[in-house]
């Protein structure tokens, strides 16, 4: 068995040895006017990145492991930036490809920052990619994006015309209140809510959906597993949607394949 402190080390390792690669999972809209079991009738209009890591010895290590390990290492951030400049140029790819998707990156509150901000924004001034359908998506479990340091990040990003979404709402402490406070674009509805089928779920995304229409927010449900989480959530107003109905994330290789057959 590999202990933390080695792992650790091994995972520092692999982010130059090539053990670490993206996961593409695709987001689609959710038509309401669309046939309620038509799972997989919509194209993919956007993927989220996701970073994956096949330890050398132990395999695949799943991310709810890995993650943690470079947030107590404190370089999840050179993580994020990792997978945002991998997924990035795969997205270019598409784009220009004729497929002109969004993509979604991830963010630890730990590290954003207005350094962080900047650093995206050269990026992409660096490959001369368009920001706009780009979105960097930061927990909000508890709520660390109030700090003032992160408001001024997400306004930065948002200048240049990157959306900000609000990860796995449900997940924590934030309410809508909160995030009618915060310079956002997105919220994703967290699959503890998407899976339920009560009146206490209903409402909560009620409330963001209510909101959604007053700020001009998209909302997108999470962990639709199922056709009745589908159905549920176009009922429900979400506008769009990912999970494993449509498959687990995949490599590149399997958007090539889905886009193709588009």
């Amino acid at each position: 068995m590999v202990r933390p402190p080695q792992l650790t080390r091994d995972l520092r390792a692999a982010l130059s040895s090539g053990e670490l690669w993206i996961a593409f999972q695709p987001q689609y809209d959710l038509d309401p006017t669309g046939p309620a079991d038509a799972e997989v009738a919509a194209n993919p209009v956007a993927v989220e990145a996701l970073c994956r890591w096949n330890h050398a010895l132990l395999g695949a290590v799943r991310p709810d492991t890995f993650i943690p390990l470079a947030e107590e290492g404190r370089f999840l951030d050179e993580i994020d930036l990792h997978v945002f400049a991998r997924a990035t140029e795969q997205v270019t790819r598409w784009r220009e490809s004729g497929h002109p998707l969004g993509l979604s990156v991830n963010a630890s509150p730990a590290h954003f920052s207005t350094r962080y901000a900047d650093t995206i924004v050269a990026r992409l001034d660096r490959l001369g990619i368009d920001p706009a359908g780009m979105t960097v998506e930061i927990t909000e479990a508890p709520t660390p994006q109030l700090r003032p340091e992160m408001i001024t990040a997400m306004q930065a990003l948002r200048a240049v015309g990157i959306a900000i979404s609000v990860d796995d709402y449900a997940g924590g402490d934030a309410t809508v209140a909160m995030l009618e406070g915060l310079p956002i674009d997105e919220v994703k509805i967290d699959r503890s809510l998407t899976q339920r089928d009560d009146a206490e779920a209903h409402d909560a995304v009620a409330a963001v959906v209510e909101s959604s229409a007053r700020h001009g927010w998209r909302v997108v449900a999470e962990g639709i597993e199922t056709v009745a989480d589908l159905r549920r959530s176009r009922e429900r107003g979400c506008g769009l949607g990912q999970g494993y109905l449509w498959g687990l994330p995949m490599p590149s290789e399997e958007i090539d394949a889905l886009l193709a057959a588009v």
